[in-house]
């Protein structure tokens, strides 16, 4: 029998298990769910009613920062309960929840160094174009198992950033899979189909905008779910050799 292709440094079986695990662990996804519809309510509730002029971009701006930071709360979350059902075959919700609190402070430091990093890649992009969009990829690649390492790695918030950079360094071809993948599913496939979502309903929903927000809200807690299995996987065979 002829082995499936394979990338030197990378176990492409990782993504087709993490798909059957996600499967059979749906509950992977409820934080990065219930973390999207507190996202869908803060826009809803503080930009909609923010108006046009300088305030108005402020909150929105800040709005936009803390959907982003649940988002990555959601994933820390997600990477605690998919490494469970990694090791295990099945994952507990209810361990993975009580973890994720006592987690909690370490994957929101690391989260607003995230988020930081990338305020600074978007204002690039504003003022250089392209230049800002390779920026942008460059964190993102370099920063890939920043939450990981905070959730399930040990690491201290203020010090996952440079754990990931080192372990991006010494596994290059692993993270940029990773990444792409994350990246990939999170702001592209996910948008895209809620908006084919939104569109097939659009005769029956009235006009609002809801329907839509909560679709994109469900697919990308999905994508974050099977994301968090991948870059799980692949952050632990990169900081601790393949163990199960």
């Amino acid at each position: 029998m002829k082995r499936a292709p394979q990338l030197p440094g990378v176990d492409l079986s990782i993504y087709a298990s993490a798909g059957a695990l996600l499967v059979r662990n749906p509950s992977i996804i409820v934080v990065p769910l219930l973390m999207a519809v507190i996202g869908v309510l803060i826009n809803r509730v503080f930009v909609a009613g923010a108006g046009a002029g300088g305030l108005g971009g402020l909150t929105a701006s800040l709005s936009l920062l803390l959907e982003f930071l649940l988002l990555l709360f959601g994933m820390g979350a997600a990477c605690i309960i998919a490494d469970d059902a990694w090791r295990h075959g099945g994952a507990s919700f209810e361990k993975g929840w009580v973890e994720a609190r006592r987690r909690a402070p370490e994957i929101l430091m690391t989260a607003i160094g995230v988020s930081l990093l990338f305020t600074v890649g978007q204002i690039v992009t504003q003022t250089f174009g392209v230049i800002g969009y390779l920026l942008l990829a460059v964190i993102a690649f370099f920063l890939i198992f920043a939450i990981p390492a905070a959730a399930i790695g040990g690491i201290p918030g203020a010090a996952a950033i440079q754990v990931s950079i080192d372990r991006v360094r010494a596994n290059p071809l692993a993270a940029a899979l990773a990444t792409i993948v994350t990246i990939g599913l999170t702001l592209y496939v996910a948008p895209i189909a809620a908006a084919a979502i939104d569109g097939w309903l659009a005769p029956y929903d009235g006009g609002t905008t809801l329907v839509g927000a909560l679709a994109l809200a469900v697919l990308q807690a999905i994508a974050i779910g099977y994301s968090a299995l991948v870059i799980t996987k692949s952050y632990t065979d990169a900081a601790f050799g393949r163990r199960f």
